[in-house]
């Protein structure tokens, strides 16, 4: 009997560990690296035959770490990386400030200052928001989500498991000087001053911000750039134009003080190696894994290596704006992409802290979302003149310390 690849009809709420016993579900999984390893804990994927994998030359050693699980003092590895995941800065070319050239590039290099330093983009947010301009906003962001406000607590020194994300006894949320970030998180809420930013639906709501012209810029992953794409079509773009007018940046880098308002933008564009440092983002890397419970682990290894294969990365990346965890690929797009280039050169420089591959990690979300709701909606009542509770470092520190404890309690105590 011939058998054929299908898509099936699932999400990224398929149960492989509930319905893989039963026969349900795909043979082969396309899932971001702390998914595919969840299930691979507890041996619902199969490990790969590394040393045979085509691509094991071209993907640097992060993002195959990524997927590396130790079994009785081997190292085994149960995806086959494909792309890169991180925070990129989304922005259209035509709502620029028309005086951008003019009162926006210090350093004259050709690249707003705005999308060079936070610092510089905190005060062009504020400017447009008294000020008026193109767009309603400057920057906006989901500020709950932990994905990406993770970055403001990595740069300064924060981690999430200690041991390289092995050791869910060593939470580091609040270690370094993460309550930096925290206080800069608070800061922005508090500068956009809109209750959509601290709720989970605004990264729906995104696409048609950007296009629409409500705000100028957002951050999110590359993946979901046809998103901005199809939204523009439907606001006035042709596909020529919006391929063209839509632009995807590395992410700013971020005050050395931890304050968006400390020092005059314009030092931080000319002094940036002194005043700023380049922001540590959360990432992830999207692979292949295969259910343990296939009757074709075969045939579903030679669909997991076409689909990573160099034509098909390529092809991935033509379509869906993809950065290539290939290097092979990388270097090709990165010939006219310039953002492929940086965020491949950060994931194999290791400057991207990618998700960790154990179960613990489960346990951090729902901690990290509320305090973040809690840290945001302070913001916005002190706004309204009403009581706060993170207006000081020591506040916020003490928050950090109390997310921490209840992640442990989730892991530990609760289990």
């Amino acid at each position: 009997m011939t058998k054929q690849a299908e898509r099936l009809n699932t999400d990224q709420y398929a149960d492989l560990a509930t319905d893989g016993p039963y026969g349900y579900g795909p043979d082969v999984w396309y899932q971001a690296n702390d998914i595919i390893m969840k299930y691979a804990q507890a041996q619902h994927i199969l490990p790969l035959p590394y040393y045979e994998l085509e691509a094991r030359g071209q993907v640097p050693q992060s993002a195959w770490d990524a997927y590396a699980i130790n079994v009785q003092g081997e190292t085994l590895y149960c995806g086959l990386p494909v792309n890169v995941q991180s925070g990129m800065l989304f922005y259209i070319e035509s709502m620029l400030p028309d005086n951008w050239q003019t009162d926006w590039d210090a350093n004259a290099n050709g690249v707003p200052d705005f999308f060079e330093t936070y610092t510089a983009l905190y005060v062009l947010s504020e400017d447009i928001k008294q000020n008026g301009g193109k767009t309603e906003y400057g920057y906006l962001d989901e500020l709950v989500d932990t994905y990406f406000m993770g970055g403001y607590l990595f740069t300064y020194g924060a981690y999430i498991f200690g041991n390289n994300n092995q050791d869910a006894a060593d939470i580091g949320l609040s270690r370094g000087e993460a309550v930096k970030g925290a206080r800069m998180i608070r800061q922005w809420a508090a500068q956009m001053d809109n209750t959509e930013v601290i709720d989970k639906s605004f990264s729906s709501a995104a696409y048609n911000y950007l296009a629409s012209g409500r705000m100028l810029c957002t951050v999110t992953t590359p993946d979901v750039r046809a998103m901005f794409l199809r939204e523009m079509a439907a606001n006035g773009w042709t596909a020529e134009q919006a391929e063209a007018d839509l632009k995807m940046i590395n992410v700013p880098r971020l005050p050395v003080s931890g304050d968006l308002t400390a020092d005059d933008w314009r030092d931080t564009i000319l002094r940036m190696d002194e005043l700023t440092l380049p922001t540590r983002m959360m990432g992830g890397v999207n692979g292949y894994g295969i259910s343990a419970y296939t009757q074709y682990p075969k045939a579903s290894l030679a669909f997991a290596q076409f689909a990573a294969s160099y034509e098909q990365v390529m092809l991935r990346n033509r379509l869906l704006g993809i950065t290539p965890a290939r290097a092979d690929a990388a270097a090709e797009v990165g010939k006219t992409d310039d953002t492929v280039r940086v965020l491949f050169e950060k994931l194999d420089d290791e400057q991207i802290d990618v998700m960790p591959a154990i179960q613990a990690v489960g346990q951090i979300w729902t901690p990290c979302e509320s305090f973040l709701v809690d840290v945001t909606t302070d913001a916005l009542s002190g706004n309204r003149g009403e009581a706060v509770h993170f207006a000081t470092d020591a506040e916020l520190q003490a928050g950090l310390d109390r997310l921490v404890q209840q992640i442990h309690d989730a892991i530990f105590t609760l289990q």
